[in-house]
């Protein structure tokens, strides 16, 4: 957003200092942070514009031109293994010094980009690399600043992963810290096998984030109004807040909906906002990555059942999942309560259709439905002909020479661009996300790609 809006913060401007602040002071004094975040409420919004607008929070880090943020988005993964991960790393991170200017006082960082985009290096010299970056940056008196997006959905890490992280955190100190972008709590103690040596710097911290309350529901909506033009009647402002609470992606959903249905009653816009395959997707999703004791209470909840205090009820509250309302409490807006009512305990639910929430293509349509809906508005053209490619026969391999004759046909030889293919392998890996498919997209690194379920 342009610096002269009147909507230049994703929140208020309180808010997102205060946020700030939490994440800084524990840096300043020399420690790593973890933030627990409902999904879809602005984890990546919020890391990235004070990443991208530092010089606004001086007050809550002095001195900010000797750190170097670097936001790390596991959805660019062009290889969902190890060494990916680390060329990620890398690249971020030396695109981060070059946005800065930094590139004369790093002379070596050109050779190191080189390194990081060298595809046959092994994982242990990309670690190495990555370990020569840091001592230069270091050397200089620098401080790097890791946000680790999704860190706790990164499936293909190994116990080695977790402790070279450990070990470079500890090797570079005070010139390395870590933000935990998550949305479960690490802490809990099922998760005390996990994360390896890692856990001491995970654990220093730990920070929930709540969903948008207060003015800050005010604000997203009168965002979304400015952003479309559009005045919004008290009435539908209400609604928003009864439907969808503080969460910024569900008003947001919502509020699109509401803007296209104008002429339509109020019985008309409600039918279509619960039909709506977007906002099923985003409610059903903040339920289902809920830990199994955590849907238990919130179910609870929905069906005006007594709930005992707990500390995962606690947590509940400080994601602003659940508010206390005097001695009773409640979920946050009434989409989320109702999929909280109509989702069943696991051993009760009929499945939606055969397949679940696995991504199927109809042989005698050529659809891809999930969940018994066709996805095919959520992606473009492109997007969906390389998805039902990779359908055709899901097990099977594909090249980026085949990858590449979809997307462009007979002319794949002339406009063949390895670029493409990573830029539009990521977005339907992102899309997948968003969808909350239980199917992935795998990257073999050499090799090709492919659909899995597992």
């Amino acid at each position: 957003m342009s610096q002269k809006s009147n909507f230049l913060y994703p929140a208020t401007s309180e808010s997102v200092h205060k946020y700030a602040d939490s994440i800084f002071s524990p840096i300043r004094s020399g420690e790593c942070v973890t933030t627990i975040w409902v999904p879809m409420a602005g984890r990546r919004m919020w890391n990235k514009f004070i990443i991208e607008n530092i010089e606004l929070f001086e007050n809550e880090l002095p001195n900010h031109d000797k750190y170097i943020p670097v936001y790390i988005e596991p959805l660019d993964l062009t290889e969902e293994s190890l060494s990916g991960y680390m060329r990620l790393l890398g690249r971020s991170f030396i695109e981060a010094c070059n946005k800065r200017g930094l590139s004369s006082k790093f002379p070596n960082l050109e050779k190191n980009l080189q390194s990081f985009n060298d595809e046959s290096l092994s994982y242990t010299k990309l670690y190495d690399v990555f370990n020569e970056v840091l001592n230069g940056i270091a050397g200089k008196g620098y401080v790097a600043i890791f946000f680790l997006g999704e860190f706790d959905e990164l499936h293909f890490a190994t116990p080695i992963f977790f402790n070279n992280l450990k070990s470079l955190w500890s090797r570079f100190y005070p010139h390395l810290f870590f933000v935990f972008l998550t949305v479960q709590n690490l802490a809990r103690p099922e998760d005390s096998g996990n994360y390896q040596e890692l856990r001491a710097a995970i654990l220093q911290n730990v920070i929930f984030v709540p969903i948008r309350q207060g003015e800050d529901i005010d604000y997203v909506i009168d965002f979304f109004a400015s952003k479309n033009g559009n005045k919004l009647e008290s009435s539908s402002r209400k609604l928003i807040k009864d439907l969808c609470g503080g969460h910024p992606y569900l008003i947001k959903a919502v509020y699109k909906i509401i803007s296209a249905s104008k002429n339509g009653s109020n019985k008309d816009v409600i039918a279509n906002i619960h039909s709506s395959y977007e906002v099923q997707t985003i409610v059903r999703r903040i339920f289902m990555l809920r830990r199994p004791d955590e849907k238990a209470i919130i179910q609870r909840i929905a069906n005006n059942k007594k709930v005992e205090p707990s500390d995962q009820l606690d947590e509940l509250i400080n994601l602003g999942l659940v508010i206390k309302d005097g001695d009773n409490y409640k979920l946050f807006g009434k989409l989320f309560e109702d999929i909280a009512i109509s989702t069943r305990a696991k051993t009760e639910q009929p499945a939606i259709d055969a397949f679940g929430d696995k991504l199927h293509l109809n042989d005698s349509t050529g659809v891809i439905n999930l969940m018994g809906r066709s996805i095919e508005e959520e992606l473009t053209n492109q997007e969906y002909r390389v998805m039902k490619f990779l359908l055709t026969d899901q097990n099977r391999l594909r090249s980026r020479e085949d990858i590449g004759k979809v997307m462009w046909g007979e002319e794949s030889y002339e406009k063949y661009s390895d670029w493409a293919i990573d830029q539009v392998m990521s977005k339907i890996r992102k899309k997948l996300k968003t969808l909350g498919t239980s199917t992935k997209l795998v990257t073999i690194r050499g090799r090709g790609y492919k659909l899995s379920n597992n």
